[in-house]
Parts: structure tokens; C-alpha cells; sequence
């Protein structure tokens, strides 16, 4: 989940360039809040397609907003989900070899081995596919591989949010100067 909240200062500021229709800032800071909040949920799935090898797009689809308003100035990206079945990334599987899964780009194939066991690609009964890998010498049990779930990936402070970040800070200045532009107009 992530919050902006607006401060003090900053409510004073804009009051402050609004002049004699300062109780209309915490309209204007709301709306710039709501504009930056549809603008870093467009950024940061953009960041986390270009990040990961994510077949299926989703990202935006599972980050909720909670738009702010004039009495509750903070704008909420909340991002939620499940864990992903490693064949939604870019995967590959030979029976010889096993499969290998690359999950950051760049990152190059890496072999799905626990101990001197395989991953494999298998269907279960009801045509589930996916990658797959027995839990021990035996046949049964088995189970299904995973990765990182997308509120994760979004989350990632190195890879993610963490350089999404800056320019949600210099949105934020450019849409309350906007904002203000628009009413003082």
C-alpha cells in the first residue's frame, strides 16, 4: 500500500499563492493528489513490466485507488493479489535439462533444481498446466512452483518504487501548480 499524505507546510503554501480564495486549497491539493495517484499507478506498472518477465499485463488491473478529498487529504495505491505460477514468467522446460525460469530481465535462465530434483512442466486432471517439482524421490506428492505475487513486485524499493518515487514527488509540485493555474485563471 502506498500513501501521500500532504503536510502542514504545503497546505500553507498553496493557501498562501491562492491569496483571497485560500479555503479552496484543500480542493485544489486533493485533485492534484487524485491526479498523481492515476499517474504513479500508471508509472509504477510500467516499472514492473519493464522489471520483471511477466507474460500477462495485470498490474494496473490489481492496484486499487482511494482517492483523497477536500477533508481527507491522502490518495491510497492499495495493491493486492496472490503469488504467481512461475509459467506466467518467461520459462522454458526440456526433459533432459528441467525447466528454467527467468523472473527479472536480465537476470538470464536459471534452472529450477532443489537438491538434485527438477522442476518439469506437467497437467494436472483438469488441464491446470504449469511447472512443477516432486517434493521428494517419489512420484507423489508434487507441487506447484511460485514466484513473487504483483503487490510485491510493486513494492520492491530497488527495482520499483524505489525509482518511481522521485518523479511521484515532482508530480505531485507539477499538479498542484496546475491546479492552482486553473483557479486563479
Amino acid at each position: 500500500m502506498i500513501e501521500y499524505q500532504v503536510d502542514e507546510q504545503m497546505l500553507e503554501e498553496v493557501q498562501a499563492k491562492l491569496g483571497e480564495m485560500s479555503r479552496k486549497a484543500p480542493t485544489v491539493i486533493s485533485r492534484a493528489l487524485n491526479k498523481v495517484a492515476v499517474t504513479a499507478r500508471v508509472d509504477l506498472a510500467n516499472k514492473a513490466q519493464a522489471t520483471y518477465t511477466v507474460k500477462s499485463g495485470g498490474f494496473k488491473k490489481d492496484m486499487t485507488i482511494r482517492k483523497a478529498s477536500a477533508g481527507r487529504l491522502e490518495a491510497v495505491i492499495h495493491s493486492q493479489g496472490k503469488p504467481l505460477t512461475i509459467d506466467k514468467f518467461h520459462t522454458t522446460f526440456a526433459k533432459k535439462s528441467g525447466a528454467k525460469a527467468n523472473i527479472i530481465k536480465g537476470g538470464g535462465l536459471k534452472q529450477l533444481i532443489k537438491g538434485n530434483i527438477k522442476a518439469f512442466r506437467g497437467e494436472m486432471g483438469n488441464e491446470h498446466k504449469g511447472i512443477f517439482q516432486r517434493e521428494g524421490s517419489a512420484r507423489l506428492p508434487i507441487k506447484q512452483l511460485y514466484s513473487n505475487s504483483i503487490p510485491k513486485m510493486i513494492g520492491n524499493e530497488e527495482k520499483v518504487y524505489g525509482v518511481v518515487k522521485p518523479s511521484i514527488d515532482r508530480n505531485l509540485q507539477h499538479y498542484v501548480e496546475q491546479q492552482i493555474e486553473l483557479l486563479t485563471k
